[in-house]
């Protein structure tokens, strides 16, 4: 049961690990979360302990991510060995269970998927994946239309937030993570259509 006490035990970990203005991200994705878990009928205190941890390892060093990454035994792909950064919800994810005690399957998936997503993400993740995207201090082209969409689809924001991910990569000339375009590919075939709209 996620209870108030680890909700804060959870915020102070975080201002702890992360700059100022990454904290304050964080607070601002725990809200919008908490926001859409309310629209779509989930668990509001897991969307913001979620939101709140997500990116608890997004300051440390890429040799370090690599380190606990191997020592912990999480999967590491020749992507993400070149680019260690994308390892940081993964080892946020192991880090919150080991030292908050985090025991919640659904709050570790969220904040171990909401970089890439994953086929067959989870409604709370999905719901903190397109939190991270569209909140307050987000800035960008197509955060608005993200945002617009958000309340009325929350697949569709995310199909519309990987859509554009991978879109900017490649007019970069950047390599796209597979596990993001196999989930794109997941949630356009079906995957997550019950989140074609709001519940309340």
């Amino acid at each position: 049961m996620i209870d108030d006490v680890l909700l804060n035990t959870a915020k102070d970990y975080a201002r702890g690990r992360l700059s100022e203005g990454r904290y304050a991200h964080s607070l601002r994705v725990a809200n919008t979360a908490a926001s859409l878990a309310k629209l779509y009928d989930l668990d509001l205190k897991k969307a913001r302990l979620s939101a709140l941890l997500h990116d608890a390892a997004r300051e440390m060093g890429k040799d370090e991510l690599l380190r606990i990454a191997k020592e912990e035994g999480l999967p590491i792909s020749d992507f993400e060995r070149e680019r260690p950064v994308l390892l940081h919800g993964p080892v946020a994810a192991t880090l919150a269970c080991k030292e908050l005690g985090l025991e919640d399957a659904e709050v570790r998936e969220a904040i171990y998927h909401h970089t890439t997503g994953v086929p067959g993400i989870g409604p709370l993740a999905l719901a903190v994946y397109v939190a991270d995207k569209i909140e307050p201090g987000r800035r960008g082209s197509g955060v608005e239309n993200l945002r617009n969409v958000a309340p009325k689809s929350l697949r569709g924001a995310a199909m519309a937030a990987l859509e554009d991910s991978i879109s900017h990569d490649e007019r970069y000339g950047r390599p796209v993570h597979p596990k993001s375009l196999k989930t794109l590919e997941w949630l356009k075939s079906c995957g997550g259509e019950r989140f074609d709209e709001p519940k309340v």
